[in-house]
């Protein structure tokens, strides 16, 4: 990698400290066992508890459920519009954190949509993957059709861009923020958060890999958008913030690179998670999808 990850100066939070010094010992003594543990740890998201300042967006929401790769999926609708936008949420969030987009997109007149990803939120399961993820935004583009636009946030970005390069989605444009480019990122970036070392960083790719291969018959990096990116012909808009400390703005400043058709806006100060609810992002985007 020759990006320049932006880490917090804070220290990180003492479970994770304790993680990191298990690993630590597991990565020198038996690291059979921590590449064990950090593949269940990779599909694993972190569980969090509605915040208060998405009660209104779940209360105003037309609430429901769906049965999916035998999970239940929770629901958000909002609006009557004839065209949808669809909300993706990022790795270990929740639909309702992309709220700040509904009034607005309603008022533009769209029926807006939103669900928690399997192992997320109100659904169910407690492991998932980007290939469970890329499907399951097949299944809503497929199901609520007309789609005027996927609007998608970091993991959710990824996951968006690979969706529609996997399933050729019938989707017009869309906007992805705050997302990474490359699985090797993301490996890159969950290894550091565990300190793994480099052999059980790559003892992890590997397992992972060949399980993929093996159980359903997927390339994994055949997921990854700076494989594809440049054949993907419809309108984009990249979202990124400099300061960006949980996904490198390099990312999406590579991504909005190799797209063919895009508009790249570049935010100061509002990190990975404020410029989902910025007013001005939230304007763009709505613009955007209006167009």
């Amino acid at each position: 990698m020759t990006e320049v990850k932006t880490r917090a100066s804070a220290d990180p939070p003492l479970a994770l400290q304790i993680v990191r010094l298990v690993f630590a010992l597991l990565c020198r003594l038996a690291p059979s066992l921590a590449t064990k543990w950090a593949e269940r740890l990779f599909f694993t998201p972190r569980s969090v508890r509605r915040p208060e300042s998405e009660l209104a967006y779940y209360q105003s929401a037309e609430n429901s459920s769906f049965a999916f790769n035998g999970q239940m999926i929770a629901m958000y609708q909002w609006g009557q519009g004839d065209e949808t936008v669809l909300l993706a949420h990022g790795w270990g969030s929740r639909g309702t954190r992309m709220g700040p987009l509904v009034a607005p997109l309603m008022e533009a007149g769209y029926r807006v949509v939103a669900v928690d990803f399997p192992a997320h939120g109100d659904s169910t399961g407690k492991m998932t993957n980007l290939l469970e993820i890329t499907q399951l935004l097949a299944y809503l583009c497929d199901r609520f059709s007309p789609v005027k636009a996927l609007v998608s946030h970091s993991f959710g970005g990824m996951a968006t861009l690979a969706a529609i390069h996997k399933f050729e989605l019938d989707v017009k444009r869309a906007a992805i923020i705050a997302a990474p480019f490359t699985m090797e990122y993301i490996f890159d970036s969950f290894s550091d958060q565990l300190g793994l070392t480099q052999q059980v960083r790559n003892r992890l790719v590997t397992t992972i890999v060949e399980r993929f291969e093996k159980t359903r018959n997927v390339q994994v990096f055949d997921f990854s958008p700076d494989r594809f990116a440049e054949t993907l012909q419809l309108p984009f808009l990249v979202v990124h913030d400099r300061g960006d400390r949980e996904v490198a703005y390099q990312q999406g400043l590579r991504l909005s690179r190799a797209l063919p058709n895009v508009e790249f806006v570049s935010t100061e100060g509002l990190g990975h998670r404020r410029i989902v609810r910025d007013p001005e992002v939230v304007r763009k985007v709505v613009e955007f999808v209006s167009r």
